[in-house]
């Protein structure tokens, strides 16, 4: 058996752990998942001692499904769910729960950093706006409701800091994820003076970050125990899940965007340079690949949009999939194939939860327009698709703004599926779709990581092009030119039109 790499992707609802020889194929996979806590009902906690038990489980199973032997795997290496963070004593013993990227407890200390460093300076260092979607919020909450835990803890690690202690008995962490925590200096790759002055928050309280594709260190005795693999392995650095699906659908020069969509879609547009937007909508963070950046937009809402169809109105698409026993989802798209592009008028803003990039309004909603008799649940269902894409250009247009041309946009994610879906985002950004053979894209990139980490390609650009396979592109239809640039005009008009509206009491 060829060399083979470990990428052990570890997400919010599991880890994956997945074995990749040097031409991006999958030797063996598994996944397990694991809990969540709500101590509150904004409050978003795991245990961190799971990422581990599941990791070492994961990794068992393969070895044992498949003829894979210990001595194959030259390296391996991490990504993971980003801005999760948990604190360990000097022994290594965790602390407390994990608080997840998605809490939302930490509004007050966020206010309380917008006091100490205006908004706009901080944006300036980190690239980040102030949100309690990142880690300093988190560590300062601790600091002020669990001071003795603050006091004794030795680091602050994110999930892959973990996972690499675990592994190896190393506490670093790297570029990609660091460049989330509201810390970094986003241009010198070091923590910031500034940031952690002005929060107090010690340095020595944070692992070292690297870069990402560097080895960090040795599989530990203990974790060779554990996981069944050879006393030794190589430990590569690895990164953060957006960044490592960008560069395992290949996203490693300017002019190529990744756009993932499940629940929400993370859209990253690969950058020479920093970049930053004097309106603050999206923000620019390190990529895997070395010296690089990402601009990155997130959207709440879209996946999930057609989900919220499929569970309230999507019953007979229900139920012909059950007959058929196919996915409910390629029944409901299918049902969008019937209706003209446009959707005879129908618009659809896909703000259930609020807007996040470029409008960030908390109050926005989930919006139908254009509504006729004559009109059918599938023209719904279209108007989704139409409304989601819509909702990307708004995003790629500002990035355009900002230098960043997109000749191509990479797809990944449950909606890269779909053909008819694709088709409506490649007719709605004026721009090639391109889908990748391997859907696991954060894990290849991750694997190319462990890769170049051991020499096996020269650069991380070489190991992409090794590894990840592009299927045809979906080009833009040039009928379909006139009917959607009408659409999203009526899109972005719609939006203005109702942004300022409070459909709720605060």
């Amino acid at each position: 058996m060829s060399e083979l790499v470990l990428a052990i992707d570890a997400g919010t609802t599991g880890v994956r752990s997945m074995f990749f020889d040097s031409l991006g194929n999958v030797v063996a996979k598994a996944y397990a998942e694991y809990e969540s806590l709500f101590p509150h009902p904004s409050w978003v906690e795991q245990r961190s001692e799971d990422w581990w038990k599941k990791s070492c489980g994961t990794i068992q199973q393969c070895l044992k499904q498949s003829s894979i032997s210990p001595e194959h795997v030259v390296s391996i290496s991490v990504t993971n769910q980003r801005e999760t963070v948990v604190p360990i004593d000097a022994d290594g013993n965790v602390l407390r729960n994990a608080i997840v990227w998605q809490d939302r407890r930490t509004i007050p200390q966020c206010d309380w950093i917008r006091k100490q460093v205006a908004p706009a300076q901080v944006y300036s260092i980190t690239g980040l706006t102030i949100d309690p979607y990142f880690t300093a919020p988190k560590i300062l909450w601790i600091r002020e409701n669990d001071k003795a835990i603050f006091n004794v803890a030795d680091k602050f690690l994110l999930v892959h800091d973990y996972l690499i202690y675990k592994l190896s008995g190393q506490l670093i962490t790297d570029y990609s994820n660091a460049s989330r925590t509201l810390l970094l200096d986003v241009r010198t790759g070091k923590w910031s003076d500034k940031m952690m002055t002005a929060l107090g928050i010690p340095i020595e309280k944070l692992p070292k970050p690297v870069e990402s594709g560097s080895s960090v260190g040795e599989l530990s005795e203990r974790a060779a125990s554990e996981t069944g693999l050879a006393l030794g392995t190589p430990i590569i650095a690895g990164g953060g899940d957006q960044q490592c699906a960008a560069l395992g659908v290949g996203v490693v020069r300017e002019g190529m965007i990744k756009s993932t969509t499940g629940t929400g879609t993370f859209l990253l547009a690969h950058s020479k340079t920093v970049r930053l937007d004097p309106g603050m909508r999206v923000l620019c963070s390190r990529h895997v690949v070395p010296n690089a950046f990402v601009v990155e937009a997130s959207m709440f809402t879209t996946g999930s949009a057609l989900r919220w169809f499929r569970d309230n109105l999507g019953s007979e698409e229900l139920a012909i999939a059950d007959e058929q026993n196919v996915d409910p989802y390629d029944v409901i798209t299918e049902a969008a194939s019937h209706i003209a592009p446009g959707s005879e008028g129908v618009i659809h803003i896909p703000h259930f939860v609020g807007a996040g990039a470029p409008n960030w309004n908390p109050r926005a909603r989930g919006i139908f327009a254009g509504l006729a008799l004559g009109h059918t649940r599938a023209h719904l269902i279209r108007a989704i698709l139409e409304g989601v894409s819509y909702e990307i250009r708004t995003n790629v247009e500002v990035m355009r703004e900002l230098g960043l041309p997109s000749k191509e946009v990479r797809v990944t994610g449950g909606a890269a599926r779909s053909d008819i879906w694709m088709q409506i985002q490649a007719d709605v950004l004026r721009t090639p779709v391109i889908r990748t053979k391997m859907e696991e894209a954060t894990a290849v990139g991750a694997a190319i990581l462990a890769f170049k980490g051991i020499g096996v390609f020269k650069s991380v650009s070489q190991a992409s092009e090794a590894m990840v396979t592009t299927l045809p592109p979906l080009q833009p239809r040039a009928e379909t030119l006139h009917v959607y640039k009408k659409g999203f005009g009526i899109f972005k008009a719609l939006y203005d039109a109702i942004s300022g509206i409070r459909w709720t009491e605060d």
